[in-house]
């Protein structure tokens, strides 16, 4: 009897020093995402997104490749319902100004980026990254920039030297203000409402403001990014940084939480491991933080350890599908589709499967 209240001791002891490792790792991670620049995103949130060739390469070689992106635009702004006010593609980069809805950007980005790289490699027999790592979201105050903005990103093609007057650039949004392009997905007209209530003054109006960013250069004053982040004044700032980490630490609370019950639910009962022990066997062995495991990363590496934990808290640590779905924020049917996966993989990739081995050895010892 004594024997057996000194194991469950033991193992109530590891379960909170592993959920308190796990937490302080979390912690750590709020620090390391406020040092990376952490992007803001909420209903309404209005943004300047600039996304580069990876290397500098050209992501457009021809004007399928512009029409082929604006289908995708077009078809990911009827899906999401964005506001997007301003376009410009060039042969390397491309600026998007947008006004996000319920849908965060990172999905519409996603989506919106994944579909034209799957189209390019497909096309032209490539490989690799097409983009340039993270996309740029610069998060703006909409009332004090939007004019200026779709000012800056309608000139680009002036600036970079490739047309002398904007009206000779086909692949930007600036011949739907001139009335020369039908675009249903370019918001023009509250623009025009906000330099005039006559169409026909308004785009007169329009002419000349962009006219006048001709004439006079670019001003480096009228887009003073702070921190790489933001473009607004302090107190825009300030409270969107409060946002940031009121989000971070509201996440770290859920996971501590759900942790905190999966350990009752469905752990402290069983003689089968634990999840945090599963947790931490299966970061020491792939060299994945838990953090990274518990996360959104897509890398294959991390994908690849994030199924391996997946499976074995399943297979190992009888942890329903339901409950790991909720712990992760992930449907039953995620869960299912991540274990089939990794099935295939540590029957085809000889890395993954000595991974597998070497944590079961442990977890097992």
């Amino acid at each position: 009897m004594g024997s057996g209240l000194q194991n469950i001791q033991k193992f109530l002891y590891l379960t909170k020093f592993l959920i308190s490792a796990i937490i302080a790792e979390l912690n750590r991670h709020i620090l390391v995402k406020m040092a990376r620049k952490k992007r803001v995103e909420f209903p309404g949130a209005f943004y300047h997104v600039l996304t580069r060739g990876n290397n500098k390469q050209n992501v457009f070689k021809d004007e399928q490749d512009y029409k082929v992106y604006l289908i995708s635009l077009k078809r990911y702004h009827n899906r999401y319902k964005f506001t997007l006010y301003a376009y410009t593609l060039m042969p390397n980069h491309i600026h998007l100004l947008i006004e996000t809805s319920v849908t965060p950007l990172s999905k519409i980005m996603q989506g919106l980026q994944q579909s034209y790289t799957c189209y390019f490699h497909k096309r032209y027999k490539s490989i690799g990254h097409l983009f340039q790592g993270r996309y740029k979201a610069i998060l703006c105050q909409r009332d004090e920039y939007l004019l200026e903005l779709i000012r800056y990103i309608h000139l680009n093609p002036v600036r970079a030297g490739l047309v002398h007057n904007p009206d000779d650039y086909p692949w930007s949004s600036h011949p739907v203000y001139l009335g020369h392009l039908e675009q249903s997905f370019v918001e023009k007209e509250f623009i025009f409402k906000i330099f005039s209530g006559n169409e026909a003054l308004a785009e007169k109006k329009y002419r000349q403001f962009i006219g006048d960013g001709v004439d006079k250069g670019h001003r480096d004053d009228s887009y003073n990014v702070i921190d790489q982040l933001y473009l607004g004044n302090p107190e825009f700032v300030e409270s969107n940084n409060q946002r940031i980490k009121n989000q971070m630490q509201n996440k770290t609370h859920k996971i501590e939480k759900s942790l905190e019950v999966l350990q009752i639910k469905d752990l402290l009962t069983t003689k089968k491991k634990s999840l945090p022990e599963i947790l931490k066997t299966v970061s020491e062995i792939t060299k994945v933080s838990p953090r990274s495991i518990l996360g959104s990363n897509q890398e294959q590496y991390v994908s690849d350890a994030r199924s391996l934990f997946i499976f074995i808290a399943v297979r190992e640590g009888g942890i329903t599908n339901k409950s790991l779905a909720n712990f992760l924020g992930r449907s039953s049917s995620d869960i299912s589709y991540l274990i089939h996966k990794i099935d295939d993989r540590i029957n085809s990739d000889q890395v993954v499967s000595n991974q597998l081995d070497k944590i079961l050895k442990i977890l097992k010892a």
